[in-house]
């Protein structure tokens, strides 16, 4: 069993494992500083008592004994009377341990060879009978269960229990008070991350929290106002670059005929590069459209199509690659696997990383993998390239951030692919990782369905 690593639980366990150690310490304490001395003077009362009357009772004129058990029981509370054969053996009361501190103080006045009984009659078990052996007459003694009145097993278990409703109800209450709004405010945060905007309330909790709930909002509200400002710039940039590349385009083809065939070719193929880096830049600018509509979606098959259709889409456009890209859905799966998924997200998410494997696989076969990961699928696309250093996977993440240094698209690429993949991710609750091969190459993870 995984134990939890929350700050509820942490908090929590602690509170209740302090208070239940602390209430043993006073309960042991108690008793044994209280309740055991109490009972054992108790208990030698009691049996003085006891050892008295029965003294009394056979150095009295046998005409008198009568008036004296009447005596004995009025003001005691005591029953005697003579005993014609002693009890079969001793009885475990539910005053057991007062039973056991009665004993020892009977055997202690009466001598250790004083063979004091002490049990139950089922016709009276209000009663607890004691049987004191005295030279002339085996004498029993009745004392009823109200004179005895304390039951220390039952006080213990109520006590015990009170404390451990208690101190479980207490920690548990102090630990949602000092977790939940700092759970609301991770989930905030978390949103932001996404680049949503979330406020938390401001008039729940201590000042402490108070003041962290408005700095956190205002804080929000500011990255909220610089990813609008973001896009709104990015976006007229774009439209502004827009404008002369269509000119560009309208002029090489009204003038198809007076460029060269290679010249025309290569500045057409720049003019594409452009408007698709642009492209880039304003989806990593904006996020993914989350409007996008869930829909259940069969993996096995549409995984398959998108390799195909990449593997055909890259041969065309570079006819001299060697690079192949092959589907292994993991043999424990069924046929068919529904999942619900944004599919032009996830499609968006797989053509960036198997573009990346192809061009740096070094021409050699690519492999995407299904399989399942805590009962969520888990795709993982490997390549036999020369993998990423440990100290630059999360780095890859960053927009415009490469490894290989030329601004060659073909090399180099343009630094936004692998940051549009990990903010489509983080938007879907995603996780993306790079893993290092054994022999070789790179292993990019994509775990659908967790946050």
């Amino acid at each position: 069993m995984k134990i939890p690593n929350t700050l509820f639980f942490k908090i929590s366990s602690t509170l209740i494992v302090t208070l239940l150690l602390l209430s043993i310490i006073i309960l042991a304490s108690t008793a044994y500083f209280v309740l055991v001395p109490v009972g054992k003077r108790s208990a030698d009362d009691l049996a003085a008592l006891v050892v008295l009357s029965a003294q009394t009772w056979i150095e009295l004129p046998p005409d008198t004994r009568q008036d004296f058990e009447a005596e004995l029981m009025t003001a005691h509370n005591i029953m005697l009377l003579k005993a014609e054969q002693s009890l079969e053996a001793p009885v475990q009361l539910q005053f057991y341990i007062y039973q056991r501190l009665l004993q020892q103080a009977l055997e202690r006045r009466l001598g250790e060879t004083a063979e004091v009984t002490i049990g139950a009659d089922v016709l009276r078990p209000e009663w607890i009978l004691i049987d004191i052996p005295m030279p002339e007459q085996l004498l029993r003694f009745g004392i009823s269960a109200e004179r005895i009145g304390a039951r220390p097993p039952a006080v213990f278990l109520a006590i015990a229990i009170a404390i451990l409703v208690l101190a479980i109800s207490a920690a548990l209450i102090i630990a949602l008070r000092l977790t939940r709004p700092l759970a609301l405010l991770s989930m905030a945060t978390t949103a932001v991350g996404r680049g949503e905007k979330r406020l938390v309330p401001e008039d729940k909790g201590s000042d402490e929290i108070v003041t962290l709930a408005r700095n956190f909002n205002r804080m929000s509200h500011e990255v909220s106002e610089l990813l609008e400002n973001r896009t709104t710039l990015l976006a007229g940039i774009s439209h502004d670059l827009r404008t002369p590349l269509t000119h560009m385009r309208i002029a090489l083809e009204l003038n198809r005929d007076a460029i060269e065939p290679s010249l025309l070719s290569g500045l057409e193929s720049d003019v594409e590069d452009m408007e698709q880096l642009l492209k880039q830049v304003l989806l990593v600018a904006s996020g993914d459209d989350k409007k996008e509509q869930l829909q259940e979606r069969d993996l096995v098959m549409l995984l398959s199509t998108l390799v195909a259709q990449l593997e055909g889409e890259w041969l065309a456009q570079y006819p001299d690659r060697k690079s192949q890209v092959e589907f292994q859905p993991d043999s424990a799966l069924s046929a068919v696997w529904r999942w619900p998924l944004p599919q032009q997200t996830l499609l968006r998410v797989l053509h960036n990383l198997i573009e990346n494997s192809l061009r740096y696989g070094n021409d050699s076969p690519i492999t995407v993998v299904l399989s399942k990961y805590d009962d969520h699928p888990l795709i993982s696309i490997l390549d036999r390239g020369p993998g990423i250093p440990e100290e630059e996977r999360e780095s890859v993440f960053r927009p415009f951030y490469r490894l290989e240094g030329s601004r060659n698209l073909m090399t180099g690429g343009s630094g936004l692919g692998l940051a549009i993949v990990r903010q489509l991710c983080q938007a879907q609750g995603w996780e993306i990782t790079l893993h290092s091969r054994v022999g070789g190459g790179n292993e990019a993870r994509l775990l659908l369905g967790r946050s």
